[in-house]
């Protein structure tokens, strides 16, 4: 989904994150990040845009980070923008499913069926040290509703 960078291969998620070392808990937007965002999308040429949904009641870093992927997206587009790297074209920009959708506002427009690259996923969260989501823990029965209920959500 991504062109590689400099004739190389694409960057994982563990790489652009450690790359942009940003933090997390608080998620800061800075001058700085910004145009160091720009430079991402510039020198990768995206073909997507994938990030978090506007609305997470449980995780601020998840809007802030949607609010800087979709400024830096605009700026890289722009002609007058300062910055390195040639203006991106408009990736169209998808959001993924946070851990409470219904909490999030959260409503899937396209579902994308992820079976061939599962492997690769689970790799690369496991390098960024990030734990699958308990539903995908091996051994781990979910029954239809069940997250809802056990968050005391209305959803059934």
């Amino acid at each position: 989904m991504r062109k590689a960078v400099a004739g190389g291969e694409p960057l994982t998620y563990s790489e652009l994150n450690h790359e942009l070392d940003a933090g997390d808990y608080p998620l800061i937007a800075t001058p700085e990040l910004t145009d160091r965002l720009v430079e991402v999308y510039r020198a990768t040429q995206p073909d997507v845009v994938l990030t978090h949904p506007v609305e997470d009641p449980y995780n601020g870093d998840h809007p802030a980070a949607h609010r800087m992927a979709l400024e830096a997206r605009v700026l890289a587009q722009a002609i007058g923008y300062p910055g390195e790297g040639e203006i991106i074209g408009a990736p169209p920009v998808f959001y993924f499913e946070p851990h409470q959708p219904e909490m999030c506002g959260f409503k899937p427009e396209v579902l994308l069926d992820i079976t061939e690259v599962y492997r690769c996923l689970r790799a690369a969260r496991r390098r960024a040290g990030v734990s699958a989501p308990r539903a995908h823990r091996p051994g781990r029965r979910t029954a239809p509703g069940h997250a809802g209920r056990r968050r005391g959500s209305s959803s059934r």
